[in-house]
């Protein structure tokens, strides 16, 4: 059995294409796929997440005082 990976790495996408129309798996409906895909694009963010992007300096936004962080060495 060829796999996606595989085929894409070897440029055999072809192959993988045959194999799997072989086992019956047919073409997506567009209509209903571009529906879905909407969908999860649109959905809401749950309560415990924000949409605030990331800092320049990769931090997480919280001040913790130098020194004060729980694997201190006292």
């Amino acid at each position: 059995m060829l796999t996606l990976a595989k085929a894409l790495k070897d440029e055999a996408l072809a192959d993988f294409i045959a194999q799997e129309e072989a086992r019956g798996v047919g073409p997506i409906d567009r209509a209903e796929f571009d529906a879905l895909t909407a969908a999860l694009v649109k959905a809401p963010l749950s309560k415990d997440q924000t949409s605030h992007s990331a800092s320049d300096d990769c931090s997480s936004g919280k001040k913790t005082p130098q020194g004060s962080g729980p694997y201190v060495a006292r």
